[in-house]
């Protein structure tokens, strides 16, 4: 069991890491295309923070896996000019962070021939997540929250076997 330090000042909760292992479990609450806050202070096994751009290209490496194809993969097979569209960054840029985000122990990448469609790509990358990236649900929330139920009765008539709203 692993010790958990709070911060007063920041009102941060952060892990301390005896050894890095890769069962570590991150949360996240995708809104849109923003870094999610719990990811501010998010630093790799080497101990380095990561930079803002490889947060996120990891927030969309997650959200590829877990929300787009609904965890049906184990891996991402895209290739770099997707993730230069969608980051809008160059191509030295992507691949700067992918080396950073596999030193930091978040992903495994491997450059393979692939064919897709019928055509043969060359040096895709295909990315596996190493540690458990999970959603984070607020149920406790919503069991607090009880709200009476509203039971609506709108005026109906038939006309010609269709029922209208007066």
């Amino acid at each position: 069991m692993r010790p958990v330090v709070f911060d007063f000042l920041t009102n941060s909760c952060n892990i301390i890491k005896k050894n890095s292992n890769n069962n570590d479990t991150i949360f996240y609450n995708f809104i849109g295309n923003i870094i999610p806050p719990e990811w501010r202070k998010l630093t790799g096994d080497n101990g380095k923070a990561l930079s803002k751009t490889s947060k996120q290209l990891l927030l969309f490496i997650v959200f590829r896996l877990h929300i787009y194809y609904n965890k049906d993969i184990d891996e991402l097979q895209e290739s770099y000019q997707l993730y230069e569209d969608k980051l809008n960054v160059a191509q030295r840029r992507v691949r700067q962070c992918l080396v950073e985000l596999r030193d930091a122990g978040f992903i495994e990448i491997e450059n393979r021939t692939i064919i897709k469609d019928n055509v043969k790509l060359r040096n895709v990358p295909c990315i596996k997540l190493l540690k458990n990236f999970q959603h984070y649900s607020e149920k406790g929330k919503e069991e607090n929250i009880a709200l009476p139920e509203k039971k609506f009765r709108p005026n109906l008539k038939e006309i010609s076997g269709t029922y209208i709203d007066i």
